[in-house]
């Protein structure tokens, strides 16, 4: 194998290097529920800048928005498909079968397979959405990030099918029951990566775009729902702050990390309040704003003098093999003038051939005979 992959990679090292004259980008949305909403000024603003973005994540609510994204829906189509089909009674359909377990009473079943609420409505309405979308379809490249239930570490989806993927990344377990894909149970990914910066900078994506939405928790929680979603926040804030800084040092560029805090608590039925979660994003992109323009003019200076270096290098390659084409030649031209003077030499020292002469000689004797 190392014999026939030889040739390649010598005709590699020949290619020159090709340099991208723009940053790669790519957005995160992270964020429960209609949450990663408050993204949409930012891809607002990208758009209108005909800036190109490269790879977006979902995770947990930013799955959906992602796709939408990815299967071609434009802003205001989102916002309308969206506020048509999510009823907030998705949250509130109970299923006691596994309540009736949790409370011990000897009747009902809580299984793996198991959630608190029922979501054959959710599911049906991706479904409907999606219908049989493939996440490998979609444009721009489009990752789902879920978490792995029996391992709880993260299970990034890059192909399968869109609208099932979307309900495992925002499966808020054990509040909803978990996603089956390929065999395994999947639940909400920001359990495991809140916002997974860290997959962007393995693919070595130039600028990373992170939103998050981080709201309060709520003071004074009325129900075990509210008092659920607190500890939720608390978890997944954790993991956030922890995951971050590691993902910033080991980046080769720019991350724009935008964390927006929101003094009130949005809980994930509140449908009414998309235009409150629009706002704090309008407000978190007039401050992030420069910030992202600096980093693009930023890279392209970098990208200008790198580019500068790789032709001088193109350069002194193409020189080099000037050079050695050039020392080649003469080098045939000196064997092939040694090899023309010893066959002079050759001939010249040779003794000369005797040539031969054949002489034929006839001999005839007459015969006297006597006479009487």
């Amino acid at each position: 194998m190392e014999e026939s992959n030889k040739p390649d990679q010598a005709e590699e090292q020949k290619t020159p290097q090709k340099i991208s004259t723009r940053p790669s980008v790519a957005l995160i949305i992270g964020s429960e529920g209609i949450k990663s909403f408050c993204a949409l000024p930012f891809i607002e603003y990208l758009q209108e800048q005909k800036v190109k973005i490269d790879l977006v994540i979902g995770v947990s609510g930013g799955a959906l928005l992602a796709g939408f994204l990815g299967a071609g829906y434009n802003l205001r189509q989102i916002q309308e498909v969206f506020s048509k089909t999510v009823d907030p009674r998705f949250f509130t359909d109970i299923d006691y079968n596994s309540v009736l377990d949790i409370a011990s009473t000897g009747m009902g079943k809580f299984t793996a397979e198991s959630g608190i609420l029922k979501t054959d409505c959710i599911r049906r309405t991706y479904e409907t959405l999606f219908k049989k979308t493939d996440i490998s379809d979609l444009s721009p490249k489009t990752l789902i990030t879920t978490t792995d239930l029996s391992t709880g570490k993260p299970v990034i989806l890059e192909k399968g099918n869109l609208a099932q993927s979307i309900y495992a990344s925002s499966a808020i377990y054990p509040l909803m029951p978990p996603g089956n894909v390929d065999g395994k149970k999947l639940i909400d990914g920001a359990f495991s990566s809140p916002v997974p910066i860290m997959e962007c900078v393995k693919r070595q994506i130039d600028i990373i775009i992170a939103i998050y939405f981080d709201d309060a928790c709520n003071p004074e929680p009325e129900s075990f729902m509210e008092s659920y979603f607190n500890s939720s926040r608390i978890f997944k804030r954790s993991i956030l702050t922890s995951q971050l800084p590691l993902a910033i040092d080991m980046h080769h560029h720019e991350i724009i990390p935008v964390y927006i805090k929101y003094p009130r608590p949005i809980e994930l039925w509140e449908i009414n309040k998309l235009s409150e979660i629009v706002h704090a994003g309008k407000v978190a992109f007039t401050n992030k704003k420069p910030h992202f323009q600096e980093a693009v003019i930023e890279f392209k200076k970098k990208m200008e003098i790198q580019k500068d270096k790789l032709k001088k290098q193109e350069a002194e390659r193409k020189l080099q093999e000037a050079r050695k084409t050039e020392n080649e030649k003469r080098q045939d031209e000196a064997v092939e003038q040694m090899k023309r003077g010893a066959t002079k030499e050759n001939t010249e020292s040779a003794p000369p051939e005797k040539k031969r002469t054949i002489k034929i000689i006839k001999n005839r004797k007459e015969r006297k005979g006597s006479g009487s």
